[in-house]
């Protein structure tokens, strides 16, 4: 039979090229020649019309078919740029989360147990509560000093006839905030009452005589200004984190802390175990290939109940696409892809997003799964010969007898392997 040139016309100028970068090492190609010639070899004569839709309708499920294997081995393959990114996993955000900061994963460990026995702690300095509405002080100027582990800041409080003792408590602590001496002040209430409350910005135990980032001392005259507020009233010392990683005990002055300059942990709490940190797929970047792999596999369905083809082509391409699905529906299903009535892929996130997490859903595609192997050989036939799901008139059988060797003119679509579809 003369091979019909309307198809290659048609792909010059009416198709884009695809961004599949796939490369097939010339056995692979000498595979898919073989197979092709031994398929052509026992393959009747037709005769079709192939009109513009029928051409666009073998091409699409060419693609949708190579796209759907394609994606299938990417998840089979460790080095495949499904899995080049990854993410941090810990199994108690509450008490330890956290990041990668490189993009060299071989250099990740296998997994961290890390316990956190204490947290790093700001040093917290709480006043004395008086009565907001009352006043304690005279009126007239009161001068105090601020000490830090980085310097001292003098300060100047002018107290006016109309101040009551929460109005001074406001003055302070805006001065104080607008020193950005390392420190933080605010006013706290309790009923009727109020007290000046002052926070290191610092966490840890920092490096002075006393243990503290910061103290309060009266800078001339007799009145103790500051002992009346209760500004060295310490509340809570500066401590470092205590914590354990695989074993080994180690502190650090806040609760953000580096491992080997490759991951960033934050300490949210005291762990009641160790927490267990693992580096899995990023997930963003898996389920936008799961997005993918549903997409193809879904247009094939759709592909399938195409009004322009006969009831039998249909039936054909539904019964070889469906039964992939169908044959491993509890495995899909618990991996967070069920099957609707008309065997579409519905993907359900909470349960796919944790099965990816877990590595179920990666094993559906491992080496020994029949999942993977029963995609490999649904859509090895269907890019074989997709013109088999169109009408076609059979006008003679072959001489299986006869050694012939014009294995390209059995199908009009055959030479469509060499181009950059395949």
């Amino acid at each position: 039979m003369q091979v019909n040139n309307e198809v290659y016309n048609y792909m010059s100028r009416s198709l884009t090229t695809k961004k599949r970068t796939t490369a097939h090492k010339s056995s692979e190609l000498r595979a898919v020649y073989n197979n092709m010639a031994k398929y052509n070899k026992s393959l009747p004569l037709y005769k079709f019309s192939l009109s513009p839709d029928k051409q666009e309708h073998v091409i699409s499920i060419k693609e949708a078919a190579l796209t759907l294997k394609d994606i299938a081995g990417s998840f089979n393959d460790k080095g495949s740029d499904v899995y080049s990114k990854k993410m941090l996993i810990s199994d108690d955000e509450s008490s330890v989360s956290g990041e990668l900061k490189t993009a060299d994963y071989t250099s990740l460990p296998d997994e961290l147990d890390i316990e956190v026995k204490a947290l790093a702690t700001k040093q917290v300095n709480k006043g004395e509560f008086l009565p907001s509405n009352s006043r304690y002080f005279s009126t007239g100027s009161y001068n105090f000093t601020l000490n830090t582990v980085n310097g001292s800041s003098n300060f100047n409080v002018a107290v006016e006839s109309g101040d009551t003792n929460y109005d001074i408590q406001n003055k302070i602590a805006g001065y104080i905030n607008n020193r950005d001496a390392g420190v933080t002040a605010e006013v706290v209430r309790d009923g009727d009452s109020s007290a000046l409350q002052i926070s290191s910005d610092g966490t840890g135990r920092p490096n002075s005589d006393d243990g503290l980032f910061f103290s309060f001392s009266v800078s001339g005259g007799d009145y103790d200004f500051v002992d009346d507020l209760g500004l060295n009233n310490v509340e809570s010392e500066p401590n470092n984190s205590s914590f354990v990683i695989n074993g080994e005990t180690h502190a650090a002055a806040t609760n953000n802390i580096s491992v080997n300059q490759i991951i960033t942990l934050d300490f949210h709490s005291v762990s009641d175990k160790p927490v267990k940190i693992k580096f899995a797929p990023d997930i963003d970047n898996v389920m936008s290939q799961v997005d993918a792999f549903v997409d193809s596999y879904n247009s094939l369905v759709d592909l399938s109940d195409s009004a322009q083809e006969s009831k039998i082509g249909r039936r054909n391409l539904f019964n070889d696409i469906s039964a992939i699905v169908d044959k491993h529906r509890n495995e899909l299903e618990a991996a967070g892809l069920n099957i609707s009535e008309d065997n579409h892929i519905i993907k359900e996130e909470s349960l796919l997003v944790q099965s990816v997490k877990s590595g179920e859903f990666q094993d559906l595609f491992n080496d020994i799964s029949s999942f993977k192997d029963d995609i490999s050989i649904a859509t090895d036939r269907l890019t074989l010969d997709p013109m088999a799901y169109i009408n076609r008139l059979i006008v003679t059988y072959p001489n299986t007898k006869a050694n012939q060797g014009t294995s390209y003119n059995q199908s009009v679509y055959s030479g469509l392997i060499y181009n950059n579809y395949a």
